[in-house]
Formats: C-alpha cells, structure tokens, sequence
C-alpha cells in the first residue's frame, strides 16, 4: 500500500470509529509505530484529524463539515433552487467540473444539457452520469474518503492539471471578504485551487448560512471566482457588500 493510500485509510478509519492508537494501527497495516505517527502527523496538517497522546481522533468541525451524510438534508430547499440555479448556466458542448458537494449532487438531477463532458471527484454525481450514455464522464482517481463522498489525492490532482474546463461548480464551508473561500481540509483546498486555475468559468454554490465564515483552509479570493451561486435569504445588507468583491447569483 502506498504511502497516500495508507494515509486515507486511516483517515477513513478514524472517522468511522471517532479516534485511533497508534499501536493497532501499526499492526493494521503492517508498518513501524513511528511510521505511523508520521502519517498521524501528515493528516493533523491537513487539519482533519487531531493527535492525542499515543494516537489521533477526529475533530469536531470534521464531524458536520466534512461528513456528507450529516449535511445532506441541512437546508435543502435553498440547496435545491441554487442547484437549479447553476444547472440552467451549463453550456452544451462543453467541459465542465462538479465538485463534491450537497448541492452538486443536486444539480447534476437537474443537468439536461446535450454533448457534455463532466469530470468529477464526487460519487454521487458518478452514480447519477453513470446512468446517462450521452454524457462523457471522467471520473477523477486517488483514494476514496468515506464520509466526505469524494474521491481525493495526487493522481486527481495531476489529472486536473491536464484539462481545461469551461465551467467549474465547487462549493466551500467559508466566505469572507477579506479571506475568502475557505474549506476544512487542506486536501480539498489544492484540488479546488486547482481547478480553479484550469477554468474559464468557476462558480460557488453556497448557501447564504456560509456567509461571514472562514474554516481553516482557504481556497481563492473572492475576486478569482466568475460568481457566487446562494439562496435568497441572503439579508440585503450582506448581499450588497460582498457583491462589491463578487458577482452574487440569488437563487
């Protein structure tokens, strides 16, 4: 097992149990305790897990912030008409890059769009386009995080690096003015600066709750972005002050 394998793994491990000694972990895969407290200590960087003496557990941002599953159904309606949003700004023949994200999930059930290619890190948009033959998709590779439902590592990150998108539609658990977007895993935040890098166009789709919120990883600033995508419970006040630094869709 390779290096970043073993790393997700334990990653995956821990945010299945909660936490992880360093000693079982050893004897799980096969490897010296001080190898593990390296890998421990490589993840702790990412800022998604936390150590302890004599092992790691998860952090409590990570329990929400990263868990799919424990966002799914926060807000859905306003999730929903900003994922109708952004699929009515899908060009056809086009390129385009979907996140992983609730919302993305959501907007891929409402994507009719003809002679796309879509890449993508999620596997519930892959479940979706998997269905569909006249869609090209690419499924990016590396390791797969349970909780988060996303597909993450180098060899994606290289595969980003090889494609042009003409769109891209991430999502981000922090905007702030003077910040900007921001995520809780440094592993998510090089793949979406990534992105952002080999796109013509990139949209956030954020629910307006994200609003005057940093998490621990930024992503750009806002003015890198062509727009953000949120519902309409954005309060006026915040709406016209961060459409100073941004183009603002309400959804």
């Amino acid at each position: 097992m390779f290096e970043e394998e073993r790393r997700i793994s334990i990653l995956n491990k821990i945010q299945a149990s909660g936490s992880a000694n360093v000693s079982t972990l050893a004897k799980r895969y096969q490897v010296s305790e001080s190898t593990i407290r390296r890998d421990l200590t490589a993840l702790e960087n990412t800022g998604l897990i936390k150590r302890t003496h004599g092992g790691a557990m998860i952090l409590d941002a990570m329990k929400i912030d990263y868990n799919y599953n424990a966002k799914r159904g926060i807000n859905i309606s306003q999730k929903l008409k900003i994922a109708q949003a952004a699929a009515a700004l899908v060009k056809p023949d086009s390129t385009i890059f979907l996140g992983t994200s609730t919302i993305t999930s959501l907007m891929v059930q409402n994507l009719h769009v003809k002679n796309l290619t879509v890449a993508t890190n999620s596997l519930d948009v892959i479940n979706v386009l998997s269905q569909r033959q006249e869609c090209n998709l690419i499924i990016l590779g590396g390791n797969y995080i349970h909780h988060a439902r996303t597909i993450e590592g180098m060899s994606g990150l290289l595969q980003i690096q090889q494609i042009h998108f003409q769109q891209a539609f991430l999502g981000a658990n922090g905007i702030d003015i003077s910040f900007g977007l921001s995520t809780v895993s440094d592993i998510e935040a090089n793949s979406k600066r990534a992105i952002i890098k080999n796109s013509s166009e990139v949209y956030f789709l954020c629910e307006h709750s994200k609003f005057e919120k940093i998490s621990q990883y930024k992503i750009a600033d806002m003015g890198r972005i062509t727009a953000l995508i949120t519902d309409s419970n954005i309060s006026e006040e915040m709406y016209s002050e961060y459409q100073k630094h941004c183009h603002i869709i309400r959804s």
